[in-house]
């Protein structure tokens, strides 16, 4: 799973399942957690406390959990953990929630977190970071923030979810092509190419054979995740506050600039393929197959690439006035309605330690949120790609995008937009000026 969401409907909860439930009511734990992380064996034959994790990911990222987990009870035999890949699934976990059944350990990625967090979803972990001394410094605040809510906006307050990865997308790149285009000289951490720059490469490595592109300069994945970043390098921002959005801010002339030159890969310079390719072939698939020079995308593509036969590595984004990133993620946080929260802390406050990012680094599926971690030679020299440096260095201009319930309204909008421009259906001042107004009108009666 990517560290985008499960579903981009909105989350609503209706009808008497949901207003009979008690999990919508605000999350606290401000009494105190009443356990310490110190617990005797169970006794033999004493009942163990289950506690359910919602875990997502491809077989290969659960079996690392279940690897968790069989470690946790070995060394906690009171306490027995079972895995719900289904509940971290968007739409089941919210049927889990209205029928009052929610897992112990829940899922939410960045974007999706806002909905639960309006609902009272989630439990505050303060009290219990605070009682253990738990290591909330070894977490990159940049990831931390966006989990905190103080009931009006996002980024302050209590924190109620703990991080289980950092999305960064790097521009991945096949050094094969670039040498072949006589680009011999390898992009490295330091070396930030311009717009131009990486323009005038998209031209010289796209390839047309019989009429028929073959080889393409970049491969664009055209959500709003992707293109924004261009949006920030020319500085433009999307809203007045991304902790708090209130007004579009859609219609400053950098945002369309941004925009435009993203959008021109495809109908202008025909270095980027048609959404009729991509849907075909598919964005990732047709890097790792050799056609394609670039391919900007996180962390969780190194598995697939590793099995390609060309050389490759990344490289940071282009810039315009600055550089830019844009921040996602997901994390694990204890369900409003657990009957054993506090067992559910003890298995959570493991599950999201060193020792559980370290196994999923080894798959080479995430970028730590861990600094202890993601700064250690098992992330740093774990190769390809030779340039993990790149995605830290990334991550000091990272900015999420808004945060706020009807994310997925917003969403919609920009990518529906989007796609009228790449048919040449609207030109992309137009689309600008549209999700512009669009986005007023979902905020302003938000």
């Amino acid at each position: 799973m990517t560290a985008d969401g499960m579903s981009r409907r909105r989350f609503v909860l209706t009808g008497t399942a949901a207003a009979g439930s008690g999990v919508l009511a605000h999350a606290s734990v401000s009494a105190g957690p009443g356990s310490s992380r110190f617990h005797a064996p169970a006794i033999l034959g004493q009942a163990k406390t289950p506690v359910t994790w919602a875990v997502p990911g491809n077989p290969e990222e659960q079996a690392v959990y279940q690897s968790l987990a069989d470690d946790f009870m070995a060394a906690n035999t009171d306490i027995e953990v079972k895995l719900d890949p289904e509940a971290s699934d968007f739409e089941k976990f919210v049927t889990l929630i209205a029928a009052d059944t929610p897992p112990d350990i829940g899922f939410a990625t960045l974007y999706n977190w806002p909905s639960f967090a309006q609902r009272g979803i989630f439990l505050a972990l303060d009290d219990y970071i605070a009682r253990d001394a738990y290591d909330l410094e070894d977490f990159y605040e940049q990831i931390i923030t966006p989990y905190r809510y103080n009931g009006d906006a996002f980024g302050d307050g209590e924190l109620f979810g703990l991080p289980k990865e950092i999305a960064i997308r790097a521009m991945y790149f096949n050094q094969d092509i670039f040498e072949e285009a006589g680009i011999t000289q390898k992009p490295t951490p330091d070396d930030v190419w311009d717009w131009d720059r990486f323009i005038d490469m998209t031209q010289k490595t796209t390839k047309e054979e019989g009429g028929r592109t073959r080889q393409y300069g970049y491969i664009q994945d055209v959500r709003w995740t992707f293109w924004q970043i261009w949006a920030w390098a020319a500085g433009g921002d999307p809203v007045d506050d991304l902790y708090k959005p209130t007004m579009s801010t859609l219609d400053n002339p950098a945002v369309l600039e941004g925009y435009q030159v993203f959008t021109d890969f495809v109908t202008k310079l025909g270095t980027a393929p048609a959404a009729s390719v991509t849907r075909e072939q598919g964005h990732e698939e047709l890097f790792a197959g050799g056609t394609g020079a670039t391919y900007n995308n996180g962390r969780w593509m190194v598995p697939l690439f590793r099995e390609s036969d060309f050389r490759w590595d990344v490289m940071p984004m282009p810039m315009k006035t600055q550089r830019a990133q844009t921040l996602s993620g997901s994390m694990f946080g204890i369900c409003n309605g657990s009957a054993n929260p506090d067992a559910a802390w003890r298995v959570l406050s493991y599950i999201v330690g060193a020792e559980g990012q370290q196994r999923m680094t080894e798959l080479g599926l995430l970028l730590p949120s861990r600094k202890s971690v993601a700064e250690s030679d098992l992330f740093l020299q774990g190769t390809p790609p030779e340039n993990n440096q790149i995605f830290l260095d990334e991550l000091e201009f990272a900015k999420p995008l808004p945060l706020t319930p009807i994310y997925p309204e917003l969403e919609k909008v920009i990518n529906d937009q989007t796609d009228l421009v790449l048919i040449g259906e609207k030109t992309a001042a137009e689309a600008i000026a549209e999700m512009h107004t669009q986005f007023n009108t979902l905020l302003q009666g938000s």
